[in-house]
């Protein structure tokens, strides 16, 4: 696709119709993931004409769109962020509606965002429908967006390197190793009978105390509030990827929802994982900030969901 509609994909769309005029636009119709946008939908009618809009609550379904242009059967939810608003005001003969939504994208790629319906009169019309490109770096002259998100896609993924892993996490897997080193001698001392054989921590108890030790590690009274979601997620990703067999460290949250559906996990606890793993997203990629409540109250979440999935234990044996 030319590169030039991406850039004027979004401009100021109209139709008139039996006295009425609908417009939709958008903030920016070029946009980094994690970004918030607006979607503006605006109706000049009659003045006694009655007007009904139905808004999406949580979130709008759009289509991607492929290389060539056209729509393919893959879609993204864009997260509605603020409550939908929307005012009336009178000009005359004429009666003004505008209404707002402030979504985000957490996917990369060229999507078509639906152009929403609003009843006029007992008659059913439709919004044009507004393009928006998500992407995750900033666009390279004379490279189409598509170019730039296939360069990603046409890279195999990194195979897990045990080395690199630890490399990159060293700090919170000494402190792990330092305290099942601990709990280990106090369980020794502890012990009855110390000829007993002591048995492994379990999945679950080894993820738990990882959170523990994070929790109490207070990263974000260090300036390092990015680390500490960043490890939060690779500890639950790691969990799931344990627990189910798959292959989670590299997912994007959409695409870890589909499979821990397909894995057979129920709606609402799949949504608690997505909503941990977005949090995550938000302070990495959109530089949110959250108070210290809700950095523990995501740290809940993820023992929540550990505790929720893991199997029940008897002798500290899985």
């Amino acid at each position: 696709m030319n590169r030039l509609l991406i850039y004027v994909c979004c401009m100021f769309f109209s139709f008139i119709g039996f006295g009425q005029q609908l417009n939709a636009t958008i903030s920016e119709s070029v946009l980094y993931i994690g970004q918030p946008i607006t979607l503006t939908y605006s109706v000049i009618a009659e003045k006694n004409d009655s007007l009904i809009f139905v808004p999406h609550k949580e979130t709008i379904k759009a289509r991607s769109l492929s290389k060539t242009g056209t729509l393919t059967t893959d879609g993204v939810d864009f997260e509605i962020t603020d409550e939908f608003i929307d005012t009336f005001a009178i000009n005359g003969k004429r009666k003004n509606w505008v209404g707002q939504y402030v979504v985000t994208a957490w996917d990369s790629g060229m999507y078509i965002l639906p152009g929403p319906t609003i009843i006029i009169n007992d008659s059913v019309y439709q919004f044009q429908d507004l393009t928006i490109a998500c992407m995750l770096v900033d666009p390279i002259d004379g490279v189409d967006i598509y170019d730039i998100k296939e360069n990603f896609a046409d890279i195999p993924p990194k195979p897990f390197s045990l080395i690199d892993f630890l490399k990159s996490n060293w700090w919170w897997l000494t402190l792990i190793v330092l305290g099942s080193i601990v709990f280990i001698i106090i369980r020794k001392r502890n012990r009855p009978q110390p000829e007993e054989e002591e048995k492994p921590l379990s999945l679950r108890q080894r993820t738990l105390f990882a959170i523990d030790a994070l929790e109490k590690a207070k990263l974000w009274e260090k300036n390092q509030l990015k680390e500490h979601f960043v490890e939060l997620s690779m500890i639950l990703r790691m969990y799931l990827t344990s627990r189910y067999e798959i292959s989670l460290l590299e997912k994007t949250t959409y695409e870890t929802k589909l499979l821990l559906t397909q894995k057979g996990l129920n709606e609402e606890t799949v949504e608690v994982i997505a909503r941990i793993l977005s949090e995550s997203d938000m302070v990495k990629f959109a530089k949110s900030e959250p108070d210290v409540i809700a950095i523990l109250r995501v740290s809940t979440l993820a023992r929540q969901i550990v505790a929720e999935t893991s199997p029940l234990e008897f002798d500290n044996v899985e």
